[in-house]
Formats: structure tokens, C-alpha cells, sequence
């Protein structure tokens, strides 16, 4: 029975978390449908201080959190962690496989402040350098 009170406990409180999320946040109901799952993934429960748009570009600022960019298309472009590392299941979703398995096996997943993507090129920005992934040939460079 107390086993049974404790799932209950938890459902409702995963409940009544994932039914708040950013939606109290008049900014939050704003965003296009795309950024706002985008949000929900990787940066629950976080309120939306400010967003801009315009043709081309969105910017979100997040309250307490991070800034990031999208393109007119909805993928994101720039994630700032603003010295805060970047939620692991974003780097692992979002970077490509070889440059996730760097991070990890270099012990730095916890280390990623920000993220970058152009069409030729992954940037990582470190605590103490910065990690470029090129899509075309796969070769990773740290700089320090």
C-alpha cells in the first residue's frame, strides 16, 4: 500500500509539472508550436523572458537560463547556456553521434556551455576551449 501512495504521489507530481511547463509565461505562448516542443524537450518548466523575431531569425531568452536562435524553419542555430551547462539529452539528441562520443569519452558532457550549428560546421564552446565538428569530413579539432 505505501508503495502505491508513493506512485501516486509521483504521477501527480509529473502531472501537475508537465502540465505547468512554460505556459505561464505569456511570451511562451507566443512561440510557434516547433520552438515551444523544442522548450518543453530540453528546458521544462522554464519560463520564456523575452523572445524576438523577425524573416529570418528567432532569438528566446529563457528566464534564469539560456538564450537560443532558431532559423525561419525552427532549428535551432545557437544554444547558450549562459554558464550553464547545456542539458545532456540535447547534446545527445542534437549533435551528431561522433562529436556526442568525444564529449563523453573526454569527460567534458558536462562542460558544454554552448552549441552552434552552421550547415558546414558543429561548435562547442568548453568551460576551457572549444570543440569544432566539420558535417562534410567528420574531423573534430579542440582548440584551447
Amino acid at each position: 500500500m505505501r508503495h502505491l501512495y508513493l506512485y501516486i504521489t509521483l504521477m501527480f507530481a509529473i502531472f501537475m509539472g508537465a502540465g505547468t511547463g512554460c505556459s505561464d509565461n505569456e511570451f511562451y505562448n507566443d512561440l510557434p508550436p516547433e520552438i515551444r516542443n523544442f522548450l518543453a524537450k530540453y528546458y521544462p518548466n522554464t519560463g520564456v523572458e523575452s523572445y524576438t523575431h523577425n524573416a529570418q531569425v528567432y532569438h528566446v531568452k529563457l528566464k534564469s537560463s539560456a538564450g537560443l536562435t532558431f532559423d525561419s524553419e525552427y532549428r535551432w542555430e545557437v544554444v547558450n547556456g549562459y554558464g550553464a551547462a547545456l542539458p545532456q539529452v540535447f547534446l545527445y539528441d542534437q549533435l551528431p553521434p561522433a562529436l556526442f562520443d568525444y564529449l563523453q569519452e573526454t569527460e567534458n558532457l558536462n562542460a558544454v556551455m554552448s552549441a552552434e550549428r552552421t550547415p558546414r560546421m558543429y561548435t562547442v564552446a568548453l568551460l576551457n576551449d572549444t570543440v569544432t565538428y566539420d558535417i562534410g569530413s567528420g574531423r573534430i579539432t579542440e582548440f584551447y
